[in-house]
């Protein structure tokens, strides 16, 4: 009889253990699919986002559709609605961003290049480490072709935009001004 207790009882505590331990998953996997962060201050707000859909709203994403996105877009907003202003006037943005394709679509970047001609844009690769990129990416980022110097956007702005190949991923900078 005693040792069906001693059983019972180690069977209870290894099944909280699993259900413990499920629930830290459950939170954990939350966590990771929290896609946005939002800061605002006065008449500009910042957001953080890893939300592909949210990021086509801003680029063209009609040709070529990233896989994995991630960005930071800053609006700051001289529409006069808020009492800061007393002449509105346009609004302006930033965006960084860190777009990832898979091989076919990455190669179809590639044989654009090939016949494009264009002048060199001489981006330093600094106006790429954008403060929000992981180690590796900035690491990757840092070893890059030393005499690589950056593409102009093709793709996914109309104007301004400025991108660096990386390995199946393009950092990509543009703005309103």
């Amino acid at each position: 009889m005693r040792r069906a207790s001693c059983i019972l009882t180690y069977c209870i505590i290894i099944v909280l253990t699993i259900l413990i331990s499920c629930g830290k998953n459950q939170n954990e996997k939350e966590s990771d699919t929290e896609t946005d962060s939002i800061t605002v201050k006065d008449n500009v707000s910042t957001t953080i986002s890893t939300d592909i859909d949210k990021l086509g709203k801003i680029l063209d994403f009609e040709t070529y559709k990233p896989t994995k996105v991630k960005f930071k877009y800053t609006l700051i907003d001289n529409s006069g609605q808020n009492k800061r202003l007393s002449t509105p006037g346009p609004s302006d943005y930033s965006l960084e961003a860190l777009l990832y394709f898979d091989a076919e679509t990455f190669e179809k970047f590639y044989e654009f290049d090939r016949y494009a001609d264009y002048p060199s844009p001489e981006y330093n690769r600094e106006e790429f480490k954008f403060e929000w990129l992981d180690k590796e990416i900035l690491l990757e980022l840092e070893n890059s072709n030393k005499d690589y110097e950056g593409h102009p956007d093709f793709f996914f702005t109309e104007v301004n935009g400025k991108s660096w190949y990386l390995d199946g991923k393009i950092l990509l900078k543009t703005s309103s001004n």
